[in-house]
C-alpha cells in the first residue's frame, strides 16, 4: 500500500481508535517507512504539546507598566456637535438673503413673497380638505382625537428638546465630571 493510504489513519492510530489489525498495518508500514515514522513522531509531539496546559505570566511589574502607559495618554475630550451652530448660521444667512432681496431687488422680493403666499394659501386649503375627511371619518370625536393628538405632538416636541438639551449640555459636563472623579491613584 501507498504512504497516502496509511497518513490518513494516523490520527485514528495515535487515538487508539484503529481496529487491532488496521493498527498493526500502521505500525509495520511506519517501521519499514522512515517519511511515516517522522510523521507519526511529530505527531506525537504536537499531540504531547497539546495536552500539556501552558501558564502565562504577566511581567511581574506588568499593571504598573500599563497604568504609567495610560496616565501618559492625553485626556479624552468632549466631542461637541454643531447642530445648533450650523442651524443658527443657516437661518442667519437666509434672514440676511431675505433682507438683501427686499433691499436690492423689490420686484423679484414681491413676487417671491407672492409665491410663497399662494402656496400657503393652497396648504391650507388642502389642511381644509384633511380636515374636512377627518371629521367625517371621526364623527362628532373629532376634537377628542384632535386634542390627543396634539397633546402627543406636545410631548414629543418637549422630549426632542429634553434630548437635545440633555446631549448638547448636560453629556459633556457629566463626561467631563466623570473624567476628573476617576482618576487613576
Amino acid at each position: 500500500m501507498r504512504c497516502s493510504s496509511f497518513e490518513s489513519r494516523f490520527d485514528e492510530y495515535l487515538d487508539g481508535t484503529l481496529a487491532p489489525h488496521e493498527s498493526a498495518r500502521v505500525a509495520a508500514h511506519a517501521k519499514a517507512c522512515r517519511r511515516c515514522a517522522e510523521t507519526l513522531h511529530e505527531l506525537r509531539v504536537v499531540d504531547a504539546l497539546l495536552l500539556q496546559p501552558r501558564r502565562l505570566e504577566p511581567a511581574p511589574n506588568f499593571t504598573f507598566k500599563a497604568m504609567a502607559e495610560v496616565r501618559a495618554l492625553r485626556a479624552p475630550r468632549a466631542h461637541h456637535h454643531l447642530g445648533f451652530g450650523v442651524l443658527a448660521t443657516y437661518t442667519a444667512f437666509a434672514w440676511a438673503a431675505i433682507a438683501l432681496a427686499f433691499t436690492f431687488r423689490g420686484d423679484l422680493a414681491r413676487a417671491a413673497v407672492a409665491v410663497v403666499m399662494l402656496s400657503l394659501r393652497r396648504g391650507a386649503d388642502a389642511l381644509a380638505v384633511l380636515a374636512s375627511s377627518v371629521s367625517h371619518l371621526f364623527g362628532g370625536h373629532t376634537t377628542d382625537v384632535t386634542a390627543a393628538v396634539g397633546g402627543i405632538l406636545v410631548l414629543d416636541v418637549a422630549a426632542a428638546a429634553i434630548a437635545i438639551v440633555a446631549y448638547t449640555v448636560v453629556r459633556p459636563r457629566l463626561a467631563t465630571h466623570l473624567a476628573s472623579t476617576s482618576e487613576f491613584p
